[in-house]
């Protein structure tokens, strides 16, 4: 993964983003509401092809009220990564407060909002863990990633390979 561009980036974001320097490609920012958050890229491994799983961390967590600064410096970080990477990305929602799908909506929400969203492809699937709690993903690709098609084909397998238990 080629390191984005922090200039680029805060051209298009609403709150002033900074480099965390603990961690590349990895980014901090505060909305007006006092929430600090960090959003970064680790590398994945659910597909085959090159693919970096997107993080969305809230810092201090303090309830983020509803505020579309957040949104849009969080796309400005995504339009980047996609500017200048031609991977794979893979959202997957958090389950450990138990708000996995209200995030999950959320980012699709936001998502079909993005004033780029046809240059994308996008899946979303859930699986149900044997504890009984539902797992939300969505892996996006840029339209001309000619990875593309066989990406979003392995997500689908994996996703239902991960959903059916085995006969036995």
């Amino acid at each position: 993964m080629r390191k984005l561009d922090i200039d680029h980036i805060n051209q298009n974001a609403t709150y002033k983003v900074s480099e965390l320097k603990s961690r590349q490609n990895y980014f901090s920012f505060t909305s007006k509401a006092d929430v600090k958050f960090a959003v970064g890229f680790d590398e994945d491994n659910f597909i085959s092809h090159e693919s970096y799983q997107l993080i969305i961390a809230n810092i201090n967590q303090k309830p983020s009220p509803r505020d579309s600064g957040v949104r849009d410096t969080i796309f400005a970080i995504i339009q980047e990564f996609f500017r200048i990477n031609n991977v794979t990305m893979l959202y997957i929602c958090d389950t450990g407060d138990g708000k996995q799908a209200m995030r999950s909506r959320l980012f699709s929400y936001w998502f079909s909002t993005f004033a780029e969203n046809g240059l994308y492809t996008i899946l979303q699937s859930s699986i149900t863990d044997e504890e009984g709690i539902d797992n939300y993903f969505a892996v996006i690709s840029r339209k001309d990633n000619p990875f593309s098609a066989q990406v979003m084909k392995e997500f689908y397998e994996n996703t239902y390979f991960f959903s059916h238990k085995p006969k036995e």
